[in-house]
């Protein structure tokens, strides 16, 4: 017998033939919960639509796993066009009829038309937001949406999601959903657990006034709320509430659905009442019992009441979790040194590709054990947060020190550790010669892949970019990503800095005592192989320059200076072809850097000429022979030190582990550098594609492309039709309202930010010392670039974290406090590397701190104290 090409949404139980949504709402259906009556387009009606087109699905999927980059996007491209280029006839458009007219609904209902693909809602992948979904289609334009259905089948972003989890033999097949569209007040997204902890006694509900196509696709901000749900009495108690303000809500008009402008009433209103969030998280539970598992569900309320539209699995969960589930300490650690306090959607997204790709996959490849849907990375007021917790616990599995874990990323100490099962010692030989060979790849095959994306960066200039398509362009970056994914090796490279502070942190305390990091940071100055300090030498060389080259001098000392006007009068000058090369190697360098959206010091000279000219118009200045000398000196004495305490055999062991941490280090900061040629690179492709899509009128800036995350750059650069307009004007509108919201830097689940308190009369604070020395004098509170136009040379600077880019500033300051940072830092290593005193993780320093009063750094022992009493400031 034949299968049916359309059946009732109550027939269809079986996924194979309905799909996944499909089956999902059959089985809510026959559970008795509400779901709109529809019907089902089956994957047989789309296999016959298929050979009608004379395509040969197999076929093309096997072409799509082979082919690589452009090539597949073309393929995939071409096969979407013939899908949609088709027309539905013959007995698929009969039935398609015949079920409209017995669902009895006015000519003029609206319809949903959504994906029901056969790999669509499982438990180990969802596939959730990949495929298409129109809303409000009139009856006559239902044949030509459920052919755009189909051909989403067969997007980039699908492939991509299969390279991810792993390709299937078999192609998948889509079979298509249509229900009315209700007229919704409020819509959303429950999840019956916490997606992020996993929690099974909270509950998270995501609402917007309206349809929630716009939540679904990311184009509008909802309110979200954290519900406990008590299993005793079956209630729902709201713990938190996030209230969003919102523009604009998606209506069902007599047109169709519609955008409509909201009363400025119901703007930062609750899309939801206590009682409605309560009955929905009830009828959730209800959903979760029934199938067994914690699911995610698709809900709209109208004035009928509550519908399902979805119910799909949690994937992120196991099945097996405990009742309750473990909870995890989260920090900004390293994330807040590198980025911008609220990174842009692009800058985010990267970063949760990159933890993914090169954290967790080596970690796992090594057989670490992360527990089912527990993520490295998450996401709470617009800033990235690392899961301390995990990461306490992927070292423990290896067996390692977790008790420096906060001394080295910075941050706090776990309190409440994950219990792990520690790998059995045949599991452990084994991850440890992978750990060595991928330490010893890194340290062969660095300095080929720097020049490589030393070339890209150079090969991909400003003005190289100008003549490029829109095509082109989206080719660039897909062979760029490539080349990345396939040939990355941060891991390798801080696998070696870590053994080699592992090794010496065993040792050196039992060698020489409690003040072995003083000395241990005192000889890891001047090595002259980092080179991101390398440039504060550069900088020096240009003050003797400028001061010895008159014009130059005098223009720099003016009482009107202007760093944005000076680049033009400077043309010519022996100073400005030297400030020409400076940029030429460092200009890819920036605050905030590892966001593509940061500007670079390239973009912006200004900032490096305001630096300049403190040190030029200085009464003293160091010179480069000055700073050589003076971390020679202390290099050589922290090593004399050393040797001092630990005889001839322990020498010769430290000379070893030393030797090797300095070559790590100066690859982990190489490593970096010329990561941020790439990140050039790709910054000026995209910002070429704004001005393209801009004139196109399907973007209203250039710099609109950084609003668009990782994962649909492919879609489009291909220019899928999608409103990416009001996508872009949804996320800058949360990013703001991000900026204005303070955040803690440590994050507990439940109960949400931990605050370190001070003391604003306190005398003095202990840190991690990151760099050895002592210095006295004013203290700068550092927050953003325009604060480094008020420092002067012996300024000591406050600021959050050491951003590699604040390196030009370190030629004038005595001495760095910093509220977050740890001895692998970046700007730690260059810190050392320069013998700038630094002090460490003292949470909360810039508000205690106040600005120009005169602080002591005592950065061998780590702590920093006032010079004057509380009580003679109060008397002033």
């Amino acid at each position: 017998m034949p299968s049916p090409l359309v059946l009732p949404l109550k027939d269809c139980t079986n996924r194979f033939l309905a799909g996944g949504k499909a089956a999902g709402l059959a089985r809510l259906l026959i559970e008795g919960f509400p779901v709109p009556h529809g019907f089902c387009l089956t994957v047989e009606a789309y296999r016959k639509f298929l050979r009608d087109q004379q395509m040969d699905a197999a076929a093309i999927w096997r072409q799509v796993q082979s082919a690589t980059g452009a090539a597949r996007v073309a393929l995939l491209e071409d096969c979407r066009r013939r899908i949609q280029e088709g027309r539905l006839t013959g007995e698929c458009l009969t039935e398609l009829e015949r079920h409209l007219r017995a669902m009895r609904h006015p000519v003029d209902q609206r319809w949903a038309v959504r994906s029901s693909a056969t790999n669509e809602d499982e438990t180990h992948a969802s596939f959730a937001g990949l495929y298409h979904t129109e809303l409000g289609v009139a009856g006559e334009q239902l044949g030509s949406s459920v052919q755009a259905v189909w051909a989403s089948l067969w997007d980039e972003s699908v492939a991509t999601y299969y390279e991810r989890i792993g390709w299937s033999d078999r192609p998948p097949a889509m079979a298509v959903v249509i229900q009315p569209v209700l007229d919704a007040h409020a819509a959303g997204v429950l999840y019956t657990i916490h997606p992020v902890t996993g929690r099974q006694d909270q509950a998270v509900v995501n609402a917007v006034p309206g349809l929630a196509a716009g939540l679904v696709d990311g184009t509008m901000t909802s309110d979200q709320f954290t519900l406990q749900w008590d299993t005793s009495t079956s209630r729902a108690r709201v713990q938190e509430r996030v209230i969003a303000k919102k523009e604009r809500a998606l209506r069902l008009g007599a047109a169709g659905v519609c955008d409509q402008e909201l009363v400025s009433s119901e703007r930062e209103r609750p899309s939801l009442t206590d009682e409605e969030l309560e009955t929905l998280v009830q009828l959730g539970k209800r959903v979760e019992t029934a199938l067994d598992q914690p699911v995610d569900i698709e809900w709209v309320m109208d004035r009928q009441g509550l519908w399902f539209l979805q119910a799909r699995p949690v994937t992120v969960v196991s099945t097996e979790a405990p009742s309750v589930r473990a909870v995890c300490e989260w920090s900004r650690t390293n994330f807040k040194e590198t980025m911008p306090d609220v990174p842009s959607p692009l800058g985010i997204s990267f970063l949760e590709q990159f933890m993914d790709l090169f954290l967790m996959g080596p970690y796992r490849r090594l057989g670490c054990q992360i527990p089912p849907g527990m993520s490295s990375v998450r996401v709470y007021r617009g800033r990235p947060y690392l899961n301390v917790s995990l990461m306490h616990a992927l070292i423990e599995q290896l067996r390692g020190d977790t008790s420096t874990l906060a001394e080295h990323m910075g941050g706090h100490t776990v309190s409440r550790p994950l219990p792990v099962k520690q790998l059995s010692p045949v599991a452990l030989l084994r991850a440890g010669f992978l750990a060595a060979w991928w330490i010893r790849q890194a340290a062969r095959q660095s300095e080929p892949w720097f020049a490589d994306m030393k070339r890209m960066g150079l090969e991909h200039h400003h003005e190289a970019v100008q003549a490029l398509t829109l095509v082109q362009v989206r080719e660039r970056i897909q062979a760029l990503n490539e080349e990345f994914i396939r040939r990355e090796m941060t891991f390798g490279i801080a696998g070696g800095v870590t053994q080699c502070l592992q090794a010496l942190g065993f040792l050196l305390p039992r060698w020489l005592g409690t003040d072995w990091r003083g000395l241990l940071n005192a000889a890891l100055q001047g090595q002259a192989q980092v080179i991101s300090a390398q440039q504060i030498i550069r900088l020096a060389e240009l003050v003797e320059v400028a001061r010895r080259e008159e014009p130059v001098r005098r223009l720099f000392e003016r009482a009107d200076w202007d760093g944005r006007a000076a680049g033009q009068a400077l043309r010519g000058t022996q100073f400005w072809g030297l400030f020409e090369q400076y940029l030429a190697d460092y200009g890819h360098r920036g605050l905030g850097e590892s966001d593509i959206m940061s500007p670079r010091f390239a973009d912006q000279p200004e900032v490096v000429l305001d630096v300049l000219r403190h040190q030029i118009i200085a009464p003293t200045a160091q010179s480069p022979t000055d700073i050589a000398a003076r971390q020679r000196r202390v290099r050589e004495q922290g090593c004399a030190d050393i040797r001092a305490r630990c005889g001839r055999l322990r020498w010769m062991v430290f000379s070893w582990w030393y030797r090797r941490l300095c070559r790590f280090y100066a690859l982990r900061e190489a490593n970096r550098h010329h990561l941020m040629y790439y990140a050039g690179a790709t910054r000026r492709l995209l910002m070429r594609a704004g001005v393209l899509l801009t004139e196109q009128d399907r973007l209203d800036q250039a710099e609109d492309v950084f609003f668009i995350r990782v994962e649909e750059q492919q879609p489009l650069l291909s220019l899928e039709a999608r409103d990416w307009r009001a996508l872009v004007q949804s996320r800058k509108q949360a990013r703001a309202r991000d900026v204005q919201m303070a955040a803690s830097d440590q994050l507990i689940d439940g109960a949400e930010e931990l605050t370190a308190e001070h003391s604003p009369d306190a005398a003095e604070w202990r840190g991690v010392p990151i760099s050895a020395g002592f210095a006295m004098g004013p203290a700068r509170v550092i927050r953003t670039v325009e604060d480094w136009k008020k420092v002067t040379p012996g300024d000591i600077l406050v600021a959050p974290v050491i951003d590699p880019g604040m390196a030009p500033l370190f030629g004038i300051a005595a001495g760095l406090v910093v509220e977050m940072g740890g001895t692998l830092s970046h700007g730690a290593i260059i810190a050392r590397e320069y013998g700038l005193p630094a002090v460490a993780n003292i949470p909360g320093i810039t508000t205690v701190v106040r600005d120009g009063e005169v602080i002591e750094l005592d950065a061998a022992a780590g702590v920093v104290r006032r010079r004057e009493s509380v009580r003679d400031r109060h008397r002033e």
